[in-house]
């Protein structure tokens, strides 16, 4: 069965080979498998664990925990539960997803959105 590499899998051998550093040597440094690590970047298993991911950072200095955080969260698909959410909230999350989908937000829009719902617009990858 093939897999498609995860965001977080694409993320670590991307920065992982720039830095020009081996599979091996890696997966040594945060002590799993060769194997496991391979998997993990394909996309075959599901992130690394974050206990895991200081001695990732340490490994592969160009790798960073926000972008760990980011990659690992767009990895899995987002679910919410809405049934007891009030109206309000509904129309938030279904008109949000609505214009995600269709990535018609321009720049300035999803700052703003960004800025009133506190979140970040920081490129770490």
């Amino acid at each position: 069965m093939a897999h498609e590499a995860s965001p977080f899998g694409r993320y670590i051998r991307k920065q992982r080979l720039e830095a020009g550093l081996s599979l091996r040597s890696v997966a040594k440094a945060i002590g799993v498998s060769h194997v496991y690590l391979a998997e993990v970047e394909r996309g075959v298993r599901a992130p690394l664990k974050e206990e895991r991911w200081p001695a990732l950072v340490k490994a592969i200095p160009s790798i960073t925990t926000p972008a760990l955080e980011r990659n690992a969260a767009t990895t899995r698909p987002i679910q919410i539960n809405l049934e007891d959410a009030p109206a309000q909230y509904q129309d938030l999350a279904l008109a949000l997803a609505r214009r995600m989908k269709t990535k018609d937000l321009k720049a300035g829009e999803l700052d703003e959105v960004l800025r009133l719902l506190g979140g970040s617009t920081v490129e770490d990858d």
